[in-house]
């Protein structure tokens, strides 16, 4: 697959007690990683966002992030199902990988609440990488 990638300024508000980026503030990171991914992929009307349920996320802090340094988010990976996405990605600083992660997302249908077939144009566009 062909890396996505995004840069990230960490902002000092970010920052914990112990001076690095907070735990709290790597999830959203992730998160913004992966909606650019999906608007990178035409999913910019916000019913097509408003699609997807977060079903599964784990995160794995492998080194410290600090503010002052721009933080490089990168999906490593994408993997299509029939109704969910699973994202592999790679947050790196100064050359340093500092969190590796992968969610899953679930395509929903807002009226019946159930899963829905990932569309054939995303999923063909998704493969091509």
């Amino acid at each position: 697959m062909q890396e996505f990638s995004i840069t990230i300024q960490p902002r000092f508000y970010e920052t914990d007690a112990l001076g690095h980026i907070n735990n709290a503030s790597i999830a959203a990171w992730f998160e913004v990683l992966r909606t650019s991914f999906l608007d990178s992929m035409g999913q910019t009307n916000p019913a097509d966002a408003m699609g997807w349920i977060l079903a599964s996320v784990q995160i794995d802090f492998k080194a410290e992030i600090f503010y002052g340094s721009d933080v490089t988010a990168v999906i490593t990976e994408a993997v299509v199902g029939n109704s969910s996405l699973t994202m592999t990605c790679r947050m790196s600083q100064r050359d340093v990988t500092t969190v590796t992660g992968r969610a899953v997302l679930v395509r929903m249908d807002s009226d019946t609440k159930k899963p829905m077939r990932i569309p054939d144009g995303l999923r063909a566009e998704i493969e091509a990488l």
